[in-house]
């Protein structure tokens, strides 16, 4: 006998709709702005650049619909992008620049205690040239990028602080650690490991990982150099900022930074100029990380006003 099927849920009609192209919710909805008929993105002049993605002012911003596709250039691939176009908007004031990413995505991956856990994210690609292509293969040996990497759990982190594996295994019990048995089991931090001199048990710490066992995170944006493929290094100052926030449609971040270099190898903005921009999407669904994205299909000009 055959049985009716379900009726549709109303997630599933909101992938559907999200699925329609230039027509979907979530464009339509941050589009008060004309799209820039120029080369790349524009990125004007204001007076305050504005972190939050919500803020009318940046409903003023010309957009730019960037094309998303496979990333086939280095190990490992994803030859299937989940995202296939982003809408950018930048801003600045004479001393920083912020970019607005808006994407699709009706899933929320922003918790990576587990290790099957992949995060959502986003980064902008800053380097010299006008719109030169060479600088999509993350630089090369003697010009480096600059990365503005913004990462969905370090958001949450923020909001949130260091939840633990009770966030994620709420039922866990653990009687002792054994090679720091004398702390109690539920008050076990990194710093136990620390003060045991037992770091080699948490290889990330031990090998000072930059960015693994900060328990209180001021941002949610990693500023980094690349000199080409396999080289992006966390900088030494970590003075870029970001906010995203999530609807029923997608993703609306912010990636903030100061114009000027404090970093060697850092990109060096100056109003009035034309340099180059990429732009890269990870979905956490999908299990993006690492060279896993999907990367802009090609570089942009980015031109800053005077």
């Amino acid at each position: 006998m055959s049985q009716q099927a379900p009726a549709p849920s109303r997630r599933s009609l909101l992938k559907g709709a999200a699925l329609v192209g230039a027509g979907s919710v979530a464009f339509a909805a941050c589009s008060k702005s004309d799209r820039y008929d120029g080369r790349g993105v524009y990125s004007r002049r204001v007076e305050r650049v504005q972190l939050d993605p919500g803020h009318d002012s940046w409903g003023d911003s010309p957009y730019t619909d960037i094309e998303l596709g496979p990333q086939n250039m280095t190990l490992p691939q994803q030859l299937n992008p989940a995202v296939t176009r982003v809408r950018v908007r930048s801003a600045h004031d004479g001393e920083r620049i912020a970019f607005r990413l808006d994407w699709e995505d009706l899933d929320v991956n922003d918790q990576t205690i587990r290790v099957d856990d992949y995060r959502d994210a986003c980064a902008v690609l800053l380097a010299p040239g006008d719109a030169d292509e060479a600088m999509r293969m993350m630089g090369t040996a003697t010009v480096p990028v600059t990365l503005l990497h913004w990462k969905a759990d370090w958001e949450r982190m923020v909001a949130k602080g260091d939840e633990g594996l009770d966030a994620a295994f709420p039922n866990r019990s653990v009687d002792t650690y054994p090679i720091i048995w004398k702390t109690p089991a539920d008050e076990v931090t990194i710093d136990s490991y620390v003060e045991a001199g037992a770091t080699e048990w948490l290889p990330a710490i031990h090998v000072k990982n930059p960015v693994a066992g900060r328990t209180t995170r001021f941002t949610s944006v990693e500023k980094a150099i690349a000199y080409s493929f396999s080289t992006t290094t966390s900088a030494p100052t970590q003075d870029a900022r970001g906010r995203g926030r999530h609807s029923e449609d997608g993703w609306s971040v912010v990636l903030v930074k100061p114009l000027g270099a404090a970093d060697d190898g850092e990109m060096d903005l100056k109003p009035g100029t034309v340099s180059t921009c990429a732009f890269a999407v990870w979905s956490g669904r999908r299990r993006d990380v690492g060279p896993r994205k999907c990367p802009a299909t090609t570089v942009a000009a980015l031109e800053l006003e005077g």
